[in-house]
């Protein structure tokens, strides 16, 4: 299916969230935007696309996987950053947003799927919505098997 309408799709969904109803913290650390956000930040363009690549809901532990493999995916992203973010989203993120050991262990392993991949930094890309999502996927070497 093209991008164009699995984007148009994911964002009729009634669990989606505009960026007017992010919370403000999760936006500092979150946001490309924001004057301190950690490597990895992605708009929400973006992030929408890697949900739809990663074939992620909208759940805690799915937003865990996602901002996970965005960090672990660029380049910049160092240990001390890792550590910071899991701090902030264990212990300050607000309710509905905050990650427990069990979402934890989802953004380890987004982080570890998001290093492993030979194309690098998606959270900088232009995606052709024009493209199908499977040519995506292979582009960006995404497999759908035991993430």
């Amino acid at each position: 299916m093209l991008l164009s309408k699995e984007l148009k799709n994911w964002r009729s969904k009634p669990t989606y969230k505009q960026q007017g109803q992010i919370h403000w913290f999760v936006w500092l650390l979150e946001n490309p935007n924001s004057p301190i956000s950690l490597t990895g930040a992605v708009d929400l363009y973006n992030h929408d696309i890697i949900h739809i690549l990663l074939n992620r809901g909208m759940e805690v532990k799915d937003e865990a996987m996602v901002i996970g493999f965005t960090m672990g995916n660029s380049q910049s992203t160092s240990s001390w950053v890792r550590w910071l973010f899991e701090f902030c989203a264990k212990y300050l993120y607000p309710e509905g947003y905050a990650f427990d050991d069990e979402t934890l262990l989802e953004f380890e392993r987004g982080y570890a799927y998001g290093y492993t991949r030979p194309k690098r930094n998606i959270h900088l890309a232009q995606f052709d919505e024009k493209k199908t999502v499977a040519t995506l996927r292979k582009e960006w070497g995404i497999k759908l098997i035991n993430i």
